[in-house]
């Protein structure tokens, strides 16, 4: 289920990514938590998964996840929108790497001698494939990166926070919506800022685009990432 929602996301998202007139990786992103949020409430509001109870100093430690997913999931689109979905999540294979290094720094866990010598032909891979792709671009080659080390950052300290003392009343379900409707905060402001408004219904039909066809993509785009994140 995580790779079939993970291939159609990526589908529909470069669908997305290509015919919009400008790149707008801010935007798409804050659509895509929009999505996700409602997803989450009404998961919420039909009872399908408790409602979690949150102090202001368990959102303080939440809320660096969700600037992490936030921005992560940012500089993944600003990759996909600059080279092809094969080379992104070929860059995107290097996340283990990432994995152990942050394992190490943030919660003292040393790997072996096997998992570092593991290590040696995925980033070796990676790095063969770069120096070969037709669509490279440095752009796209570090977003991907950038989004590597933040992905699994949060993936890190959630790890962290739920082998603390919040796991009595967080579960990786409920850490993860938390996560989601915070980012999707955070990402509003960021997106005003960096692009207006430039996803209005008046400016995408003054460029000729079939909105319809746009909106029932992103939605499925949406739907697809919250899937395969969840």
């Amino acid at each position: 289920a995580w790779y079939l929602l993970n291939i159609y996301f990526n589908i529909y998202n470069k669908q997305v990514l290509q015919v919009l007139p400008l790149p707008l990786p801010y935007t798409i992103t804050a659509f895509q938590l929009a999505f996700g949020s409602l997803v989450i409430f009404f998961m919420w509001a039909a009872k399908l998964h408790p409602v979690p109870k949150l102090s202001a100093a368990q959102l303080a430690k939440i809320a660096p996840l969700a600037a992490g997913h936030m921005l992560g999931t940012v500089f993944t689109n600003m990759s996909l929108g600059m080279v092809a979905v094969s080379f992104t999540h070929t860059v995107k294979a290097s996340e283990p790497f990432f994995t152990v290094l942050l394992s190490a720094f943030f919660l003292g866990e040393v790997p072996s001698p096997l998992v570092l010598g593991s290590l040696v032909p995925i980033v070796g891979g990676v790095a063969l494939a770069s120096l070969t792709e037709v669509s490279f671009n440095w752009v796209g080659f570090w977003s991907a990166m950038a989004s590597n080390l933040l992905n699994q950052t949060r993936n890190v300290l959630s790890k962290r926070l739920l082998g603390g003392e919040e796991e009595e009343f967080m579960d990786d379900i409920n850490l993860f919506s938390v996560i989601t409707v915070l980012s999707f905060l955070l990402s509003l402001p960021l997106m005003i800022f960096a692009e207006g408004v430039s996803f209005s219904p008046a400016f995408l039909q003054s460029t000729g685009l079939n909105l319809q066809e746009l909106c029932v993509r992103a939605a499925l785009a949406g739907l697809c990432f919250h899937g395969y994140q969840k």
